[in-house]
């Protein structure tokens, strides 16, 4: 008896720069889903058959690369993006919120993000960024839902016809295509997601549906979602150990002393809408028109309260100092309280157009036309309201052996009564940041198979992007009647209530509103903008509009023959790419601000080779060398030059940053060992040149400062090199050896070394040395469970005053139960982040553990929800 999937083996070669080759391939497998089973076949559906489609993708690819296909339409393992390719062995993730954000992929966090080939634009919310710092060259994963794609791909090698952008790798999120269906196929599911402390049921809902017309020559597509999340997150934020003088005796000593404890609990609503839609038009047997979008808004807005005690910088700030490893943990001191009430909101919209035509001939000719324009959009806005105390208030601190450091505050000041709080300090502080990305471009490949059958393809890609970032802000200072309507008291037993030791846990906070903070408090300053954009104040050294035109070309051959017998697939080509940028930001000497235009232009020759030898039938090896590239973020491109003339500091961008290139060497093992079992490993080396990072210089400038002082400079520049080195393996693997019903078990891990230091011999920011994952499988009949557990170890996140600050070890253990109710109707029962505590997000500074900077930590989630396809 014959074991057949719903999905066929994938036949397409990623040669030539065809991005809708690899379109075709799923759907190819989309249209075998929909395809009537032989007499004697068993349909083989659900984990197992998506397993055994991205096996065949990995085992058919032209290149190094991992692959999660969608187990049915619009069904990923995983509702984030992100947390559905942390499964993929190399892949590391950021969370932000609970919810997978970003990756990096085997060390290196600049990673392109593309839909079906091309740039998805798009902020992603920071839990506690500066205004601007979400500028970026490419989507966070968290703003489209993960319905809207049959297949998640990581491309660890490249190929020459693929975009350079990408220094540790691509993640492409394909799309499926309404052609592909043999038959019309509508899918909805509906969830209810419930936050354990939020104590909040909310909706889940899914559809999609496609048909053809015309004989089946023209289809069309049409997905869409929507999620609604109310999350709690508890934090201790913001500190920092610096450097401070302790004067004892006529002798002077130099200790790392925490800066400020601050106690936050973030409520966050977030709102996640997603479409996408396609129109497909065979004009002929050989030539098709593909016309498709997509659109994400997602919707952040948090409410918090904090209580903050910061401790004095002048000399012997802390007395009966306790040192542990060079760190202050202990101590006494007189410090400043501050409490707050703030709102933020942080809108974001993504949009992407396409419009794609492909000719392929029985002649061995393609030709394939692209173009699209993808947009992103941001209107953050927020308001604080602060209250800070009448006087130095008495502290005593300590950081040893708690989850977050106690804090007992002395003296007659009660954090619950206004009177401790001196209105002449008060503040009412308000910030937008209007942000705009935007890119056209276009693109031609041609490809033609020779009789020999080998292929030459060569491309010309064009692009246009623009970026524009307006930041205002303001501050005033209210009176005692205006800000009393606006007080709350934060009461003990909302507050921190998963986090043990004591600090105070009730206090007075503010509840500002939008009406309040932008229209009473700040409506009586001019409008700076006389379209009314803004009734705040223009912060300048935020702002900047940023243009880059971008053209390349590559030539790539590939073919197959024979070496000593052993069948092999190879292909090898050169990209190059000339880049032209611009950017208007302004000069801002105390109150004057100059605008000023800055330019550069740089050129990058991006060879790259791969070879796979079919030792037998089900071992693959592969052997890939490349460069790759990635430009500097925007934001460090814009100058946006601010002079403090009061500490003589000058800090911006640099317009002259070169992109850090890599050079990589890969050499892969693949031992297909069935249909949807798979072990693997790889040995992996990058040497990366032009690495950016702050660098702080001191010199004169008279066009700052005409009176010559020594002023002191911080910009980004091109000042390290990397090396990361390391190893993966991994096995998939269903034990079908087993008598039933045992056989319907299965296993999934693998494990990442990842080794990576700069030329001082610092590790490099994001990465873990050690991660890996287990997943345990049951798939039997109508019943499915899935329990997945991700590790990752400590990474540093910043350095300070030449000392690494890190991120701890975090793991997260997550569930999934289905049951197919009827051949048409299913239900699934899912729950995420089970261990919270493990989960949690600890930085701390210099391999100290105990000298904490900060602690997140996010709930458990459930959700039920019921699906219907037909």
């Amino acid at each position: 008896m014959a074991i057949r999937m719903r999905g066929v083996h994938a036949l397409a070669r990623l040669a030539g720069g065809a991005s809708l080759a690899i379109l075709a391939t799923a759907s190819a497998y989309a249209q075998d889903a929909a395809a009537a089973p032989e007499d004697d076949a068993i349909i083989v559906t659900g984990i197992r058959a998506s397993l055994e489609q991205a096996a065949d993708i990995k085992r058919e690819a032209s290149q190094v690369m991992d692959v999660i296909t969608a187990e049915d339409v619009g069904k990923l393992p995983d509702a984030n993006v992100a947390e559905a390719l942390q499964r993929v062995t190399g892949v590391q993730i950021t969370r932000v919120f609970g919810e997978g954000q970003s990756v990096s992929v085997r060390g290196l966090q600049q990673v392109r993000v593309e839909v079906d080939g091309r740039t998805l634009l798009g902020w992603s919310a920071r839990l506690s960024p500066p205004e601007n710092d979400q500028l970026g060259r490419s989507s966070g994963l968290d703003s489209v839902p993960s319905s809207l794609f049959g297949r998640l791909e990581v491309r660890k090698s490249p190929l020459a016809s693929n975009a350079e952008g990408g220094l540790g790798g691509t993640v492409n999120l394909v799309t499926p295509k309404p052609l592909s269906f043999k038959e019309p196929t509508i899918s909805l599911r509906a969830q209810g997601v419930y936050s354990e402390n939020s104590d909040k049921f909310e909706p889940a809902i899914t559809g999609f549906a496609t048909t053809k017309f015309a004989d089946g020559r023209i289809g069309v597509m049409l997905a869409g979602e929507y999620q609604k999340r109310t999350s709690t997150t508890q934090t201790f934020e913001r500190n920092n150990f610096l450097n401070r003088n302790y004067t004892a005796g006529g002798t002077t000593t130099v200790q790392q002393t925490p800066v400020l404890l601050q106690y936050e609990q973030f409520t966050v609503d977030r709102s996640r809408l997603g479409l996408n839609g396609a129109i497909q038009f065979e004009v002929t047997p050989e030539f098709t028109i593909t016309a498709d979008a997509l659109y994400s808004k997602l919707k952040t807005g948090r409410r918090q309260d904090f209580f903050a005690f910061r401790l004095p910088t002048g000399t012997n700030p802390v007395t009966g100092a306790v040192v542990d490893d060079g760190m202050v943990v202990a101590g006494n001191t007189n410090g400043t309280v501050t409490t707050a009430g703030q709102i933020r909101n942080e809108p974001t919209e993504s949009f992407l157009y396409g419009l794609n035509g492909k000719y392929q001939g029985d002649n061995g000719l393609t030709i394939e036309a692209d173009g699209y324009y993808s947009k992103g959009t941001i209107d953050q806005t927020i308001q604080i309201i602060t209250l800070q105390g009448t006087a130095a208030v008495p502290g005593a601190f300590d950081f040893r052996d708690q989850t977050v450091p106690s804090l007992t505050l002395g003296g007659t000041f009660d954090p619950t009564d206004y009177a401790s709080y001196n209105p002449a300090t008060n503040g009412v502080r308000s910030n937008r940041l209007l942000g705009l990305l935007e890119e056209w471009t276009g693109k031609l490949d041609v490809s033609y198979e020779t009789g020999g059958g080998v292929t030459i393809a060569a491309g010309v890609r064009y692009t246009d992007l623009h970026a524009r970032s307006n930041a205002f802000r303001s501050q005033v200072t209210p009176t005692r009647d205006e800000i009393e309507p606006y007080l709350k008291l934060v009461d003990a037993g909302d507050f921190l209530t998963d986090m043990p030791g004591t600090f105070p846990r009730s206090f007075l906070s503010t509840a500002p509103t939008f009406d309040y903070v932008f229209n009473r408090a700040q409506g009586a300053e001019p409008n700076p903008d006389p379209n009314g954009r803004s009734t705040l104040l223009p912060n300048l050294q935020r702002d900047y509009d940023f243009s880059e035109k971008t053209l390349a070309g590559y030539l790539m051959v590939s073919g197959e023959g024979e070496i000593a017998g052993i069948p092999y697939k190879a292909n090898a080509g050169v990209r190059i790419a000339s880049t032209r940028l611009s950017v208007d930001s302004y000069v801002n000497v105390g109150a004057v601000s100059t605008l000023v235009t800055d330019k550069n232009r740089y050129t990058n020759v991006l060879p790259s080779a791969n070879i796979a030898f079919n030792i037998s039938d089900d071992f693959l090896i592969r052997v890939s060398g490349s460069q790759t590239m990635q430009r500097a973020s925007i934001a460090d491109l814009a100058p946006s030059t601010f002079f403090n003339a009061t500490n003589l500091s000058v800090t911006g961008g640099n317009v002259n940053l070169e992109p850090p290139i890599a050079t990589q060497a890969d050499i892969s093992f693949e031992y297909y060992t069935g249909k949807s079992s798979l072990i693997s490993g790889a040995l992996f080396y990058k040497d990366v040149k032009n690495f950016i990072a702050n660098f702080v210089t001191t010199g004169v400038d008279l066009n700052l400062d005409d009176q010559g002082r020594e002023l002191t400079f911080s910009r980004p520049e091109n000042l390290a090199s990397a090396k990361i080195k390391g190893f993966e393996i991994g096995i998939q693997q269903f034990l079908d050896f087993l008598p039933s019903p045992l056989d319907g078990f299965g296993v999934i891990a693998n494990y990442t070394y990842s080794d990576a230091e700069d030329n001082a011999g610092f590790p490099l920011v994001a990465v873990s040395k050690n991660s890996y994952n287990l997943v345990g499988l049951y798939e039997k009949g109508p019943f499915s469970a899935r329990l997945a557990y991700n590790y990752r170890d400590e990474a540093v996140f910043e350095f300070s005053q030449g000392r690494p600050s890190f991120v701890g070890s975090r793991s997260q253990l997550d569930a999934q139960v289905g049951l197919d109710l009827t051949k048409n109707i299913a239900l699934s029962l899912q729950a995420q982040n089970l261990m919270p505590k493990k989960s949690a997000t600890s930085e701390y500074s210099n391999f100290n553990t105990t000298a904490l900077n900060s602690y997140a930590l996010s709930e458990r989630r459930f959700s039920v929800g019921v699906r219907a396809k037909f």
